[in-house]
């Protein structure tokens, strides 16, 4: 079986020391692809062992993503609350009959309006951020906020989520989004142009409202600074008894008159500004006390009003089918240049399924070879179940042309889980010869077997997520990486050649992506400095 030969040591000393300069790089094969693959892995990686960072941000439930310990308590201020105002104040201005506006993200053009002001949107973009790459636009992170908040906040419920949107490149030109003093009749009438009518738009409101508070800070006009103490430096009225929690608890107090009573748009000391009250009696409170007689179905028409705001996008934009948890994912699964000089495969196979710590993972490839695994001790948690985690590194002779290889996992029950999953080994970007350097340059080096298809001239397109004026949300630039030879193996079918290229980029903001393209076809996929949001 053939082996890469040994990179000359000048060589690799270069390129070891240019590394070191960089973050590690993200892995190559990303099951089903790059973009579900990181979407699933935001989903349910939650918390413990290789957890993305995403759901930092809202554990505990009643915490702030800006600020922690005791000013975070004291503050009084809620992100998953936050996230459900992002998400609210981004969609408002839709005019569904148009096909205009939806989840695009422009909202993070409209922070100077009067409309939405406080600190929310820019913090709430400041945390996602580092997470937008090509592959994950910040339209549907802004949706992923509200997944998480309402599925770590509600005892694990679960709103479907579909990716695929797309981000503005400027803000909507329609405005309106209902504030404390609008009127019931332009409330009303902004939320039919959402495509809401007014059960809808109640019941929307107090899902809503069943997290969070309203501040004295960003809403005096709702909260005098009566509110202010050592203990509430915001001088927050939260809307129910139960802050951190996506529970029924703002419409039970509210029909029952106790606790917060439906919360401060509803109870404050300046008339014009109970908003929520206005609304819930529009109907003679017929809708809020059909709300309080569902219980905890009331979660469920949460999700399913939800479910409308963020699946409402322009027209034109089509959202694909929901991401489903993997109960069989591998996970930073890559080629590259083991200290030997040699190709060796590596990564791990994540099992969602609580189990015992002895169960034994068998990887059969396509030319005939299998290695068993052990799990490690380390699991991960999340809403969707316990993960549990089995590493491999098989040298390249092992599995030599193998184009993919099944999963088999002692004692799971594979009748409804994908278990194979493709390879190649003839186009490679090597991660550890590939890099960011400096935050100004990206160098790519590529393995290229010497009997694979080399008719056509090889590139890289890298693609970069970086700053723009008026916004925290990144944008795309893309740029060709011109490759060129650089060292060989022993000659012959089984042989490697090394190429390499680099380009000038603006500092990214997150994860750069690189794509081995040949006549428009993506044969490998990287991505660079992943660590920056925890993949």
């Amino acid at each position: 079986m053939p082996e890469m030969g040994r990179i000359p040591h000048q060589l690799l000393l270069s390129f070891l020391v240019q590394s070191a300069l960089i973050r590690n790089a993200a892995a190559m094969f990303y099951y089903p692809n790059a973009q579900i693959s990181q979407i699933e892995h935001i989903l349910v990686d939650n918390w413990g062992a290789y957890a993305s960072n995403f759901s930092s941000a809202i554990t505990p439930c009643d915490r702030y993503v800006t600020q922690i310990g005791d000013a975070a308590v004291k503050s009084g201020r809620t992100t998953s609350a936050q996230w459900l105002r992002v998400l609210f104040h981004d969609f408002a201005n839709s005019h569904v009959e148009e096909g205009l506006g939806g989840i695009d993200a422009s909202i993070g053009f409209e922070t100077y309006r009067e409309e939405n002001k406080g600190s929310a949107f820019n913090d709430s973009f400041t945390f996602w951020r580092p997470f937008v790459n090509e592959f994950i636009p910040m339209a549907d992170l802004l949706a992923m906020g509200t997944v998480m908040s309402v599925g770590l906040c509600g005892n694990g419920t679960k709103i479907p989520f579909r990716p695929g949107r797309v981000d503005a490149s400027s803000e909507d030109p329609n405005t309106g989004v209902p504030e404390p003093g609008t009127s019931l009749e332009e409330t009303l009438r902004q939320f039919e142009l959402n495509g809401f009518n007014q059960e809808d738009a109640i019941a929307l409101t107090a899902c809503g409202h069943t997290l969070g508070s309203t501040h004295h800070r960003g809403f005096p006009e709702v909260s005098d600074n009566s509110t202010l103490s050592e203990n509430n430096t915001n001088g927050g009225i939260n809307f129910d008894s139960s802050r951190g929690i996506f529970d029924p608890l703002v419409v039970q107090e509210y029909i029952d008159g106790t606790g917060q009573r439906g919360g401060p748009l509803v109870t404050s000391f300046n008339e014009s500004s109970r908003s929520d009250l206005r609304l819930f009696e529009s109907d003679g409170n017929a809708t809020m006390k059909a709300l309080y007689a569902q219980g905890e179905g009331f979660i469920g028409t949460c999700v399913d009003l939800l479910s409308r705001v963020i699946n409402t996008v322009p027209a034109g934009v089509v959202l694909q089918d929901a991401v489903k948890p993997m109960a069989i994912k591998p996970v930073n699964v890559t080629w590259d240049i083991g200290d030997n000089g040699v190709p060796e495969l590596s990564g791990r196979i994540r099992i969602l399924e609580k189990t015992s710590q002895d169960r034994t993972i068998t990887l059969m490839f396509s030319n005939g070879y299998n290695e068993m695994l052990t799990m490690e001790e380390e699991i991960g948690t999340s809403i969707f179940g316990e993960t549990q985690f089995a590493p491999f590194v098989i040298a390249h002779s092992k599995i030599d042309r193998s184009t993919s290889f099944t999963v088999d996992a002692d004692g799971l029950n594979t009748d409804n889980a994908n278990n194979e999953f493709a390879i190649q080994d003839s186009y490679l970007i090597i991660p550890s010869l590939s890099s960011v350097i400096g935050g100004s340059s990206v160098k790519v080096t590529v393995a290229m077997r010497d009997d694979a298809n080399n008719d056509t001239e090889l590139s890289v397109l890298a693609t970069v997520p970086t700053a723009q004026p008026l916004t925290l949300g990144p944008k795309m630039v893309s740029a060709k990486i011109a490759l060129e030879r650089i060292a060989a193996t022993a000659s012959g079918p089984n042989g490697f050649t090394l190429w390499e290229g680099s380009t000038d980029i603006d500092r990214p903001t997150g994860a750069v992506s690189v794509r081995l393209v040949r006549d428009g076809e993506t044969l490998d996929t990287l991505l660079l400095d992943g660590g920056v949001a925890g993949w």
